[in-house]
């Protein structure tokens, strides 16, 4: 019986579709059994060492000659965590066991020697930040590059900055941009990003490493069959830059402004819808107060304090908040509306505005100002100051820098990653506008052959169910109702309603009607109807004779053989 259950058990190899592999590409790892295992693995030993990205089973049966030989393979698409010599565990297949193999992963890809002696690489990432020791709110510039050398599919991906340790706020800079760069005497694309950081509290803040997933384009492009289509060959591959760290400082105790501000520079400006010296009581005037501020947000931006002098009536508008950008920094500006009244002439002086802020280029506090203003008011003295609403066309405040779309703000502790074919101004492949234009014909013909088929059925008499019909007594008092009362639509209904149930006339109409019946009398009462229904001009027709003429028909006619010989709808 031992004999017998060592010759059951099955043989399970291990292979790897190449080897050694390089750090962060995709390879497949191999597991085959020569007859059904004991049991289903369990393959979650492998992610000690393994991306495990997929895995997929497969069997296949050989009969030769009356010998029949079974293989069950399981593949799995794995990517490599770390580089040298890596031993796979022993799966279990339930009591069944596989192999073992070494995997040597080699730290990079190596694909030649620069002048320098450099390593030459496919696919680059590198990150950059600035600066590298900031104050808590101050703006920190976070750049991602891509260098590439070698085409890649178009749903490749590069992450967004992903934060370790600390809390900020981030926003992208613009769309990104694409150019050349000689990089270890290599030609390479680029990819730049720029993402804008405001670490909300002090302390070490730790970025992860930004990292590319794709698939290279390889052999020179040339394409692998797949049935009618083709494609491009490739193998996947991800790339990692090196993790980077700011130093995160709290505000400066030495500072004494009432909001910290850390910035590049902060400006104040003020503008008048009507010169101060040129003021009239009762006339209102709209002061806009305005902040800019480079390396800031508009919502971190304060509210400007103005202290009004008596014998002035305000009105304070909402603020409008704006977000700029470049491809450097956030410009944040902030605009405030105070309408001012007087009630009495005189002069009135408006005081001087200030705002501190910290200058984070010289590390020192510094003071914006809006110099004072005396506001003359002429004229006389009112009883009473109207309301007033500030003007709804907002003060453009001049800032030096190109419009940019609103940022898209990105939560910094997802994983999310944006595709960066999007940018790449490579050229479609032909199989892609191939595929497009045949799809477009497959769905032409469709569209034809589903007209046809549309058309044919319309010709077709669709089944219908059939209304439920009055009993010629009751038809016949409707008409003369409708003739008493002179309602000759309904009158023409119920005639014609008579058509079909009396005459048997399956489109019964007036017309009809005039035709089929054999009363000359009833023929003109039916055009006199119809001519009071269409005429243009009131008509002195009136129906008693045609209902008498209907009520005569009737006892004296049967229905007409000519409109008997259609087949009826209705046969009693």
């Amino acid at each position: 019986m031992l004999f017998s259950n060592v010759l059951q058990a099955a043989n399970i190899t291990v292979r790897a579709d190449r080897n050694p592999v390089v750090l962060n590409e995709q390879f497949t790892l191999t597991f085959s059994a020569d007859s059904t295992p004991a049991g289903e693995p369990n393959f979650s030993a492998l992610s000690k060492s393994f991306d495990i990205v997929s895995q997929r089973k497969s069997s296949s049966y050989r009969n030769i000659n009356g010998d029949i030989s079974e293989n069950i393979a399981w593949s799995l698409v794995l990517f490599p965590k770390e580089a040298g010599k890596v031993t796979t565990p022993t799966i279990s297949f339930g009591t069944d066991q596989s192999q073992s193999i070494v995997v040597n992963v080699l730290a990079t890809p190596v694909v030649s020697q620069g002048k320098a002696g450099q390593p030459q690489q496919d696919i680059i990432v590198e990150v950059e930040v600035e600066p590298k020791t900031a104050y808590v709110q101050q703006q920190v510039l976070y750049i991602q590059r891509l260098y590439f050398a070698r085409k890649f599919f178009d749903n490749a991906t590069l992450s967004t900055p992903q934060i370790k340790t600390g809390k900020v706020d981030l926003e992208k800079l613009g769309n990104g941009r694409q150019y050349t760069e000689m990089k270890n005497d290599r030609e390479y694309e680029v990819i730049e990003r720029r993402y804008a950081i405001f670490p909300i509290q002090s302390g070490k803040l730790e970025i992860a490493p930004t990292f590319f997933e794709g698939r290279l384009i390889e052999n020179n492009g040339q394409r692998q069959n797949f049935g009618f289509f083709s494609r491009p060959t490739g193998r996947a591959v991800r790339r990692y830059s090196a993790p980077v760290s700011v130093d995160i400082k709290p505000q400066v105790p030495a500072y004494k402004g009432e909001h910290w501000l850390p910035a590049k520079n902060v400006t104040l400006h003020a503008n008048w819808s009507t010169p101060p010296e040129k003021a009239k009581t009762g006339e209102p005037i709209t002061l806009t107060l305005g902040i800019i501020a480079d390396g800031l947000r508009a919502e971190q931006l304060p509210e400007l304090q103005i202290d009004i002098p008596a014998g002035l009536k305000t009105y304070n508008d909402q603020p409008v908040l704006n977000n700029e950008s470049n491809s450097d920094e956030i410009i944040g500006t902030r605009q405030e509306k105070i309408v001012v009244v007087a009630a009495n002439p005189g002069e009135f002086v408006i005081p001087e505005v200030t705002l501190s802020w910290w200058d984070t280029k010289t590390a020192t506090q510094q003071i914006a100002r809006i110099p004072a203003k005396t506001f003359k008011v002429e004229g006389e003295a009112v009883t009473k100051t109207p309301i007033v609403q500030p003007p709804a066309t907002p003060v453009s405040l001049a800032v030096d820098t190109p419009a940019a779309p609103q940022p898209l703000v990105v939560n910094p502790n997802s994983s999310a990653a944006e595709p960066v074919a999007t940018e790449l101004n490579n050229n479609k492949p032909f199989w892609f506008y191939l595929s497009l234009l045949l799809f477009s014909i497959l769905a032409f013909v469709l569209y034809l052959l589903w007209r046809q088929s549309s058309n044919g059925r319309s010709t077709k008499l669709k089944p219908q169910a059939l209304p439920v019909r009055r009993s010629t007594n009751d038809i016949l008092q409707a008409i003369e109702l409708h003739c008493e009362n002179g309602d000759y639509k309904k009158l023409r209904d119920a005639l014609i309603e008579w058509g079909q149930v009396y005459l048997r006339l399956p489109n019964s109409n007036l017309q009809n009607i005039a035709e089929a019946v054999t009363s000359e009398s009833l023929t003109l009462e039916v055009h006199q109807l119809m001519k009071a229904l269409y005429a243009s001009s009131p008509s002195d027709w009136t129906s008693a004779e045609l209902c008498k003429q209907v009520q005569q028909y009737r006892l004296s006619k049967s229905p007409s053989k000519e409109a008997s010989r259609i087949a009826s709808l209705y046969p009693e």
